[in-house]
């Protein structure tokens, strides 16, 4: 991952990233509803 942890991110979500070097240059974007 990018972020030790996630980071408030927009439309109350936290949103954390995979590091491309992982995923064979490909960036992914993780998103979860705060509630």
């Amino acid at each position: 991952l990018l972020n030790e942890e996630p980071k408030k991110g927009a439309d109350n979500k936290l949103v954390c990233f995979v590091h491309p070097k992982r995923t064979s240059g490909v960036l992914i974007e993780l998103c979860q509803d705060l509630g």
